[in-house]
């Protein structure tokens, strides 16, 4: 028998944060997951907010309401039939909440989008970039209130094992979605083709065997994934990954994309570096970010 999924879901006590917290409910109650909430008192909002001395009772204090404020938007956010456990900790929260994760051999991570100490740069989507740069797991960052489970998501694909992995993560979380599967390319020399003379027979050419090549390589790539009986729309697009990616998630009325932080070609695919991060913002919908097995960050 498999054992149930363990989803961690990160608050900063905040609205934003009260959308995950929904959603990670949500997908507990039709997973069969094991729901954990967790509340990190940051280091230095604890020494903003005791800037003197210091004592053991300030900060019990401190932790104590953080605990009550965490219950009561449990109480508000989660259904009476999903159960959940609460905790609190202190610490730089992108390693807590990593860490977290690791000890209680968590899934998945879920967190918001932004949180609510941005003037000390203490907001969860600076932590959100930490942790999916670091932490190893699959990370979902909420941005819309869930109304529905997932019916569509967009996976964009550059064959890696990144992709293959946020591919799987999304078959398991979203069981009964239309998946839509998305190669970018872009034509090496485009520019000087688009000026030059010879820019019509040869461009045309070019991108035709470019397309031919994403398409066999799209087929190799799906052989190797564990599908089932799941239909996949597939959609090879010519552009640049950072900008056409967060377009036809809006066109697609997508409301999940699903992608890889590690490339195949660290020219053509950094996805970690460009365009993951910057789908983390512009995507108009939630965003499932999975890194490939065998990354692990070296905690402090």
């Amino acid at each position: 028998m498999t054992a149930p999924l363990t989803i961690l879901v990160a608050s900063d006590l905040s609205k934003k944060s009260a959308l995950a917290m929904k959603r990670a409910a949500a997908l507990a109650d039709e997973l069969g997951a094991r729901l954990e909430l967790l509340h990190v008192v940051e280091e230095t909002l604890l020494d903003y907010l005791l800037p003197q001395k210091q004592t053991d009772h300030s900060i019990s204090e401190l932790i104590e309401r953080a605990s009550t404020e965490l219950q009561n938007q449990a109480e508000r956010e989660i259904p009476e039939n999903v159960a959940y456990q609460c905790r609190i900790e202190t610490g730089k929260a992108f390693l807590t909440i990593i860490r977290t994760a690791r000890q209680m051999e968590a899934d998945l991570i879920v967190v918001a989008a932004r949180g609510r100490h941005s003037l000390r740069n203490l907001l969860i989507g600076t932590t959100t970039e930490r942790i999916v740069r670091n932490g190893g797991l699959p990370v979902l960052v909420v941005k819309k209130a869930p109304r529905t489970s997932y019916r569509r998501v967009l996976v964009p694909t550059d064959f890696s094992a990144g992709a293959g992995h946020a591919l799987s993560t999304v078959l398991q979380l979203a069981p009964d979605a239309q998946i839509d599967l998305l190669h970018v390319y872009t034509l090496w020399g485009e520019g000087y083709l688009a000026s030059s003379p010879i820019a019509d027979a040869d461009q045309l050419r070019y991108e035709r065997e470019m397309r031919s090549r994403a398409s066999s390589s799209m087929a190799a790539w799906l052989d190797g994934m564990q599908l089932g009986d799941r239909r996949i729309r597939q959609h090879i697009r010519r552009g640049r990954p950072g900008a056409l990616i967060p377009k036809i998630a809006k066109e697609m009325a997508v409301d999940l994309v699903a992608m890889g932080t590690t490339g195949r070609s660290g020219l053509s695919y950094i996805l970690l570096g460009s365009v993951a991060e910057h789908a983390l913002w512009q995507v108009p919908c939630d965003l499932l970010v999975a890194r490939p097995g065998g990354f692990r960050f070296e905690l402090p």
